[in-house]
């Protein structure tokens, strides 16, 4: 979408902040559906799962084609992120079943790379698509490519000579010992309740306020649903597995470390995934077929991110460094990387700027393997559920950042001021993770997570 955005922009009649809502309605249902995403690969064969939402997200990119409509196109991108959002807590649920904790960011920077490799290919065939055949067309055959990777996907993961995924589902089947009752407490139901219809009647003034009331519908619901779980006793809970499950996770200390972690460098990655291609054609004037091949310099160098951060990280714990202090390191040094976007706006040279982005983003892709690592250490019981709700929070805030950066390009002309937010955001992520996660030979957020186990 990205790459097209300046061919949508102008069949549909809108600016960048509307471009920028149309990038949102994917990233808004991506974010609100991650939770139950994740909650669905901790207790379903996630292998079945994953296919099931390839099967349907490329489906949705078809739909997309044919979009008659501004509302049309935003329903049917919004169908797209509720199926994608199955995407990183299936593949960070496989991740930690079959790797070990020292190779897990190896193995995510791997598994990343799939998509990264996917965004420097990306940008070599759709403006060429686009160019000569209408935008439209191809959405049809990167949602076509989709269909081939369900087909290969059983006969790769149904063979399963170690017994990895043997224990697809972890939790004890409920008794009568360990369930108090057989459903919520009449508190815990009515709070529930109330969060959910308050955010519904935000959603409803839409017409008035503008899809910034959607925005914060969802904030609200998923904000007011984690608040409930952290504030009704365990007790009430645990008569519905999927409260219960939510209830523990939000009591654990580093959950809310990479909350804040989630947050920040996914709104700098996104931005970049998002305006890119617009900001080659608009503040570097370069052509279309050249800026849109140009973007994947930057994301070839985000796959070399993906790798080097994670093969970095297992160095360092191969000489001895605990796995976890050897992810913040790593992180600490990709933040001066991204750091470097503060000077994308100082650039109007094409060649510099792009050596910077793809600096930009080699950086932003190193720390989010880490990353990755860390979601999966929180509480193995809950990687699906966890990885869900964090996945949420940060492509939350994402999608909200999108209309913004657009409408600072449509006031000031230039993404100069947004990659100020874009290059320093992610330092407040590793700040909470050195302040808050625990450090000691076993640190008070892995001892609440036994506990809660």
């Amino acid at each position: 979408m990205s790459l097209v955005g300046e061919d949508v922009r102008a069949e549909f009649r809108i600016d960048h902040e509307g471009f920028g809502w149309v990038l949102a309605a994917f990233q808004l249902t991506y974010a609100l559906f991650q939770v139950p995403a994740g909650y669905l690969a901790d207790r379903w064969d996630v292998r079945k799962v994953y296919a099931f939402a390839v099967g349907c997200w490329s489906l949705a990119a078809i739909l997309v084609a044919f979009s008659p409509t501004l509302s049309a196109l935003l329903a049917f991108r919004a169908l797209l992120g509720i199926a994608e959002s199955f995407n990183w807590p299936c593949a960070l649920k496989i991740t930690a079943t079959v790797l070990p904790p020292e190779s897990r960011s190896l193995g995510n920077g791997i598994f990343n790379s799939g998509a990264a490799i996917g965004a420097v290919v990306t940008p070599l065939i759709v403006p060429p698509l686009a160019n000569y055949f209408g935008w439209r067309t191809a959405f049809v055959i990167v949602g076509l490519l989709g269909f081939v990777w369900v087909v290969l996907w059983p006969f790769v993961v149904n063979r399963d000579p170690h017994g990895a995924f043997g224990e697809t589902h972890p939790e004890p089947v409920a008794t009568n010992q360990n369930l108090s009752n057989s459903g919520l407490s009449l508190r815990a139901v009515g709070s529930f309740g109330l969060i959910g219809l308050l955010s519904i009647l935000i959603a409803a003034t839409a017409p008035r306020f503008g899809l910034n009331s959607i925005w914060w519908s969802i904030a609200f619901l998923m904000f007011g649903l984690l608040a409930v779980a952290r504030l009704v006793p365990l007790s009430e809970l645990k008569g519905r597995d999927w409260a219960r499950s939510m209830g523990e996770i939000v009591r654990l200390r580093r959950f809310w470390v990479l909350v804040i972690m989630a947050c920040s460098v996914n709104v700098s990655w996104h931005f970049l995934v998002n305006w890119m291609a617009t900001l080659f054609k608009t503040d570097l004037s370069m052509p279309y077929l050249i800026g849109g091949m140009a973007s994947a310099i930057p994301f070839l160098a985000a796959d070399l991110g993906n790798l080097g951060g994670g093969w970095f990280s297992r160095f360092l714990s191969r000489r001895g460094e605990r796995s976890d202090r050897a992810r913040a390191k790593v992180i600490l040094v990709s933040c001066l990387f991204i750091g470097l976007a503060l000077f994308v706006g100082r650039s109007s040279h094409p060649a510099l700027t792009i050596l910077i982005l793809a600096l930009v983003a080699f950086g932003t892709a190193a720390y989010m393997a880490n990353y990755f690592a860390f979601c999966q250490e929180v509480s193995p019981r809950y990687t699906g559920l966890v990885v869900g709700v964090l996945g949420a929070l940060g492509n939350l805030f994402a999608a909200g950042f999108l209309p913004i950066a657009g409408r600072i390009k449509d006031q000031t002309g230039s993404f100069s001021s947004v990659f100020v937010v874009v290059g320093l955001l992610p330092l407040l992520g590793i700040l909470a993770v050195i302040i808050g996660w625990g450090w000691g030979p076993q640190g008070e957020g892995e001892a609440d997570s036994i506990q809660a186990n």
